[in-house]
């Protein structure tokens, strides 16, 4: 490829479901390489599948793209000057071209049908070899073509192709070599007039002047079939890099049901955009200093294609599973499955607490607001992110957030005014035989104390367990029952500062109260 040519990267998904993992990083790495590169990203839907694209996927697609801050220079709602950017609205321009090859002998008609088809596939798979399409009407002559054509019978067009070896050096995966008799004569254009796959992405790319197509390496095998397009039809063939395989945490092929999620998924979850494009980026290219916390904008420029591995990748967002079993290839249902199902050790959210506990706090109570929306146990004007009292809170905890779906039931906390204690497991803390003694004494030592952070908290229960012989479970749990009626929670060190004495006062006065001890 010349020097000189432009770098033009392009995402073409089909509207036919939501964008899922693999789809995302191919957008995504074609989208931060012609950043890098200074070039140009374009997004084109290939919607010639009609009987299962639609405009609920269409949106999808779009909205996806747009959470993840992946923005197209050329395509749909921006125009370009190469459009249009649908392939349904690029009809005309594929039988321009069709009817170049045929005219030039590099493709023709055939009028078999599917029942013959199917009969030469049954006779290949009887003899062991495999089905390769003879070439029947390859050389028919012009009356017989328009002796067919006037009686209506259905065709569709098939591209013939030169025997030869082909080899080509992708980016990625290296050098690759192909023999096209193992090919044969492949359709072109299906008989309802619509361009195959291969053959509408070679149009569109060489008319798009793209200059690398960067893809998974799933795609590689289509790679012969589009060379030859590219050859017949004189455009320049592009540069080639087919990203590594995805694998789950059992190392095989992600799953149906975890390779399927939505990404839209992650945002419901609380991961930030930022978040998940940097965890994406990561999945088969490491950058040249081994750094794996990278905020967009150095991502868009260092992010090199050149540096993908072949290697499978591991998306371990999703935990093992269990003793050999497969998982199940249906999609989740709701979001509690998939968060069930999540990995609590996964660089995902290794990452995300990172840009949790990193991101000015402005930026993550807005991001934050949605998921509070619902909580009753939450005034609304601490759902306000201008509100300096939910930034507070939100400062105080986000360091133990992996994720902002997380944070609703620690703000709650904050608010709580009827405490009562709740479930078995606090009852019977409150019942054990040291309880009662060290609810007492830190009781007395917060009473006479002005305590002003997370330490002189941490001091104050230091205390405690050394003027009562207790420490671990017995010192830590009746403190955390007595302030929040809770076995679990937020770390009390992290809590206390934000409630404050004289709240949780009146949080033990409470509690020992409903459980009959005596604070005298």
């Amino acid at each position: 490829m010349p020097n000189n040519r432009e770098v033009r990267t392009r995402f073409a998904p089909s509207p036919t479901g939501f964008l899922h993992v693999g789809g995302a990083r191919t957008a995504l790495f074609n989208y931060l390489y012609a950043k890098a590169q200074g070039g140009k990203f374009l997004l084109r839907i290939e919607d010639t599948d009609q009987s299962r694209s639609t405009e609920e996927s269409f949106k999808t697609i779009l909205e996806s793209l747009e959470w993840l801050g992946i923005e197209w220079d050329e395509g749909p709602s921006v125009g370009g000057p190469f459009g249009p950017y649908v392939q349904s609205e690029r009809l005309s321009i594929y039988r321009e071209y069709t009817e170049k090859l045929i005219s030039e002998g590099k493709a023709y008609r055939c009028f078999c049908t599917q029942e013959e088809l199917e009969a030469k596939k049954k006779q290949s798979e009887a003899m062991g070899i495999p089905y390769v399409y003879d070439g029947l009407h390859a050389n028919m002559s012009e009356a017989e073509v328009q002796e067919k054509l006037k009686a209506g019978v259905p065709y569709s067009v098939r591209f013939k192709t030169p025997s030869k070896t082909l080899i080509f050096d992708d980016i990625i995966q290296g050098k690759v070599k192909f023999e096209t008799k193992l090919i044969g004569d492949f359709i072109i254009v299906k008989s309802d007039g619509f361009p195959s796959y291969n053959y509408a992405v070679v149009v569109d790319d060489g008319l798009m002047r793209i200059s690398h197509v960067i893809r998974g390496v799933g795609h590689l095998s289509n790679t012969p079939r589009q060379i030859l397009i590219y050859e017949a039809l004189g455009f320049p063939v592009p540069e080639f890099a087919h990203a590594s395989e995805i694998v789950g945490m059992d190392g095989k092929k992600l799953s149906k049901r975890a390779g399927a999620t939505s990404i839209l998924a992650f945002r419901d979850l609380g991961y930030l955009p930022e978040t998940f494009v940097n965890y994406m980026a990561l999945l088969g290219w490491t950058s040249s200093d081994g750094q794996e916390y990278l905020r967009g904008e150095t991502l868009k420029s260092i992010f090199d294609v050149h540096r993908c591995s072949k290697s499978p990748s591991t998306f371990d967002v999703f935990k093992k599973p269990k003793g050999g079993e497969e998982e199940v290839a249906t999609n989740f249902s709701s979001l509690e499955q998939i968060a069930e199902a999540m990995n609590p050790k996964s660089k995902l959210n290794w990452l995300s607490n990172k840009y949790i506990r990193e991101l000015p706090i402005a930026q993550i109570t807005e991001a934050l607001v949605p998921f509070l929306t619902d909580r009753t146990d939450i005034p609304k004007e601490h759902k306000d992110p201008r509100n300096p009292e939910l930034a507070s809170i939100v400062d105080s905890v986000r360091v133990y957030l992996d994720n902002l779906r997380q944070a609703p039931d620690y703000v709650a906390e904050f608010f709580v005014s009827d405490i009562k204690i709740a479930g078995e497991e606090a009852e019977e803390v409150l019942k054990q035989e040291t309880a009662a003694s060290v609810i007492r004494e830190f009781y007395r030592l917060l009473s006479e104390s002005l305590p002003q952070n997370d330490e002189d908290y941490k001091t104050l229960m230091t205390q405690a367990g050394e003027a009562t012989g207790q420490k671990g479970k017995t010192l830590y749990m009746p403190i955390r029952v007595a302030t929040t009626g809770k076995a679990h929670g937020l770390e009390l060190p992290i809590l206390f500062p934000l409630l404050g004495k004289e709240k949780l006062l009146k949080r033990i006065e409470k509690t020992v109260l409903q459980s009959g001890i005596s604070l005298n």
